[in-house]
């Protein structure tokens, strides 16, 4: 089941990178009246989402490692703690 799962990410993940990079590659150099533009999004979500996405992850990340690393009692940021407060 897993495997399955697996392989459906990757296959949907290579199918928006190929989307998105036609997107921004290709069509630029369509003429605006084709009827090609109205398949894809405006170019600023193109770009916004992933950043959003990335910015969220980070942002989550960073949280998550500074609870582990407040967690562990190091004597570095408890000689930090005392010198500053």
């Amino acid at each position: 089941m897993s495997a399955k799962i697996g392989c459906f990410m990757i296959v949907t993940g290579v199918i928006i990178f190929i989307a998105l990079s036609l997107k921004i590659l290709v069509q630029p150099f369509i003429p605006e009246d084709n009827f090609i533009h109205n398949y894809f999004p405006s170019t600023e979500l193109v770009f916004g989402i992933p950043i959003l996405f990335g910015v969220v992850f980070f942002c989550g990340f960073g949280i998550y490692i500074l609870k582990e690393v407040l967690k562990e009692n190091i004597p570095f940021l408890q000689n930090m703690e005392r010198k500053y407060s």
